[in-house]
């Protein structure tokens, strides 16, 4: 007999609401939208109409959409690639005991307790032509003239992508920090009877036992990574030139800017579309460990 009875549903109802109202039903709303042709004007006279995957066949014609889906490719791959190796190798370094570790640690998760906000606007600052980056170098005399970081169509995507990989190093590094303090000592220790030691301790031990938490940290960064929108917004705004969208931010621009939200819808439905194959790949992969 179930000794709670109907009462327990009382438990998750608010939570049970709550996803309802802010998760399922946006969504459902926002599905809907992209096979419709939403204007500002159409939505305020209630005359928007059904017109199939239109939206859809029009954005995947769209030249800027095309330059999205190529900058959300290098976006993401290098965020995850270089948030991993260098939150992997640091968590690596800090494992061991040394002085001052612990203070340290508080000082790389400092870009994960940061508002997105003050990180963009600094790194924007960093960035511009006359920016704190540029006047470093000139003043070195590293570079002979200025490097247009945000202001040249093909560098754009790589400036914030760097300004992203500082961003996610903390969050990269505590998760596989916490995974290396589970690992016994004990296994090391016997595998330098053996003779194994240095990178082959990394590869044989340390990488098979976190496979878990890596593959989570990866689902986690991917699915952080390919909606990312503040901290373009905030940089380049998508520019120049619409040179630096990525699926969120572009969504945005065709909603609110262009107040096309039938199309800003369908771009969305396709970011969304696209997480939960990545989401479905890597947890394949952890299911197959």
């Amino acid at each position: 007999m179930d000794r709670f009875g109907p009462k327990r549903y009382g438990f998750i109802l608010p939570a049970i609401i709550f996803t309802v109202l802010f998760a399922i039903y946006p969504l459902i709303y926002n599905v809907v939208f992209s096979f419709q042709d939403v204007t500002a004007i159409s939505l305020i006279q209630k005359t928007s109409q059904f017109i199939g995957f239109k939206n859809y066949i029009d954005t995947l014609n769209d030249p800027i959409f095309r330059r999205t889906v190529l900058n959300t490719l290098i976006f993401t791959v290098l965020s995850i690639l270089f948030q991993f190796i260098i939150g992997f190798l640091i968590a690596l370094l800090f494992n061991k005991e040394f002085p001052l570790r612990d203070f340290m640690i508080s000082l790389i998760m400092l870009p994960w307790f940061i508002p997105i906000l003050v990180s963009g606007t600094v790194f924007k600052l960093f960035f511009m032509d006359m920016g704190l980056i540029n006047r470093f170098l000139l003043s070195l005399k590293l570079i002979p003239k200025i490097v247009p970081w945000i202001t040249d169509a093909n560098m754009a995507i790589y400036s914030l992508t760097i300004a992203n990989i500082w961003l996610g190093i903390p969050f990269n590094f505590i998760l596989l920090y916490t995974g290396l303090k589970g690992v016994p000592v004990e296994l090391y220790e016997s595998a330098e009877i053996d003779g194994a030691i240095g990178l082959k301790k990394t590869l044989y031990i340390t990488v098979p036992i976190l496979k878990p938490i890596i593959i989570t940290t990866l689902l986690l960064g991917a699915i952080f990574t390919i909606k990312v929108f503040d901290l373009v917004w905030i940089i380049t705004g998508g520019g120049p030139g619409n040179s630096s969208h990525l699926f969120s931010t572009y969504s945005y621009q065709l909603a609110f800017g262009n107040y096309n939200f039938g199309l800003g819808a369908a771009v969305s439905v396709i970011m969304i579309l696209i997480i939960i194959v990545v989401v479905s790949i890597l947890n394949l992969i952890k299911v197959e460990d």
